[in-house]
């Protein structure tokens, strides 16, 4: 069978992820590989009918040499009648500040350009880059000397979506069954000029020391082991979809997410498996922060941790993403989240009782509506309570907890400590101020949603004083 040609896979591919028509934008560095990938895509767009961009970044590593590699792709591309967008970014001070190493620094700034651009634009394009087979060899083989899971091992995808600074990018990678041999030659065969990179042979940096040293030594045990890496990605990724395919089937009976914040079942993350309890946490951890960069096996190991201690332990994690337990539950947000219930007013507001008292945060609903027995079951689910009918005879306000306030729950003969009382029920904390109070001159009537007072619980076989709290209009 005749090999398939560089022009026909990429071509082959484009078609394949039905990006026929799309906007495409190239990341073109200058180098070989995308170069090509270019010079198929602008030479062959009568088949692909695409809207195609140029965008490079200039990493300001190599001073003069960068700043020749960006001018040769800009009056390269523009002779050509193509759309080209260079910046640069000061990739050096970003490694600094961040505390990230010089490749990571350089990825991360890239990457913020491709999809600020992209989503600036509303083109809604393709980001397509030109890794090619040896690349994906490579990154394999790094994510494995890392300790990489069944996500690293997969290496890259030819098509997939990320999240980059919370804008999602389509990325396409159409070479990646392409060698490097291959790539060369087609440049070779089309007099398609390129630049080389002068720290691609630099040793200093990751990447570049396990293409000219590991692998070359990797080869005296087996010639193949490129093949052998790109094999071992492929059956990652099989098991790893087929895993996933499961977390999405469980996920909707274990989490719950409301206003910025998701609540995981602990006791239901108890019950799975090691292997879909670990991704559960870490797609809760990924959902909150936008992506999962930076967000290693440790820190879902602390996640994993915390589940196993007491109620309100908390963990840190990248992206100012905050795990804390409360009770069962485990709940995973951002800090500047305001997904916390805004606390009822300290100041006491009168409640009309009956009719209709407004708040900047409820609208409070007093009334008789019979006796407290024939609660309706649609009733429950609203945040209400019943009154002993007589407290109507009183003024009676609203306002959230204040420190020192004392609570006799119905069914006691003493009063105990309003904290001890919340704890005891195991209210979350992060719910405690926004609990609403009902108070009498007597003292807290009733902790709303929770517990009556002794003293205020209506009468078996008597009219009751229903107030119930609406916040779903406001």
């Amino acid at each position: 069978m005749k090999p398939v040609s560089l022009r026909e896979t990429v071509i082959n591919s484009v078609h394949s992820h039905s990006l026929s028509g799309r906007a495409l934008s190239l990341a073109v560095s200058g180098g070989p590989d995308s170069m090509a990938m270019a010079h198929v895509l602008i030479t062959n767009n009568h088949e692909v009918n695409a809207e195609i961009e140029i965008l490079h970044f200039n990493h300001q590593i190599r001073g003069k040499e960068a700043k020749s590699d960006s001018d040769f792709v800009k009056n390269f591309f523009e002779s050509l009648d193509v759309p080209t967008f260079v910046t640069k970014g000061n990739v050096r001070a970003l490694s600094k500040k961040n505390k990230m190493s010089l490749e990571a620094a350089a990825r991360t700034a890239r990457y913020e350009f491709f999809a600020t651009h992209i989503c600036e634009s509303k083109r809604n394009s393709v980001l397509t880059l030109g890794h090619n087979f040896d690349d994906q060899a490579e990154t394999i083989l790094m994510h494995t000397i890392r300790g990489s899971g069944l996500n690293g091992l997969r290496g890259m995808a030819e098509f997939s979506t990320q999240t980059i600074q919370g804008l999602g990018l389509k990325i396409f990678r159409p070479l990646l069954s392409v060698n490097r041999e291959s790539v060369l030659k087609y440049c070779e065969d089309h007099n398609i000029p390129w630049k080389a990179d002068s720290t691609n042979f630099s040793k200093k940096y990751t990447r570049n020391s396990i293409r000219l040293e590991l692998i070359p030594f990797l080869k005296k045990y087996n010639p193949e082991i490129s093949q052998s890496l790109v094999k071992l990605g492929s059956l990652a990724t099989r098991d790893h979809d087929y895993i996933q395919s499961k977390i999405e089937e469980i996920w909707p009976s274990i989490a719950t997410t409301s206003n910025g914040v998701i609540v995981l079942s602990i006791s239901r993350l108890q019950q799975l498996d090691a292997s879909l309890t670990w991704r559960i946490l870490k797609k809760a951890a990924t959902s909150i922060k936008g992506d999962d960069h930076n967000l290693t096996y440790n820190h879902i190991a602390l996640m994993l941790d915390i589940t196993k201690g007491s109620s309100g332990r908390s963990v840190n994690l990248p992206g100012k993403v905050i795990t804390t337990k409360s009770y069962d539950n485990l709940l995973v947000f951002k800090s500047d989240s305001d997904f916390l219930a805004a606390p009822i007013s300290n100041q006491p507001t009168l409640i009309a009782t009956p009719g209709t008292t407004v708040t900047e945060r409820w609208k409070i609903l007093a009334s008789f509506p019979g006796n407290c027995s024939s609660e309706r079951s649609d009733l429950k689910k609203r945040l209400s309570t019943f009154l002993n009918k007589d407290l109507i005879r009183e003024p009676l306000w609203v306002r959230s907890r204040n420190p020192g306030d004392a609570f006799q729950p119905s069914g006691m003969k003493n009063t105990k400590k309003l904290q001890d009382f919340m704890v005891d029920s195991k209210i979350p904390r992060i719910d405690r101020d926004s609990v609403p109070l009902i108070l009498s001159n007597k003292g807290i009537a009733a902790v709303v949603g929770w517990r009556v007072a002794e003293w205020a619980v209506p009468s078996k076989g008597d009219h009751s004083l229903y107030i119930e709290f609406d916040s779903a209009k406001f």
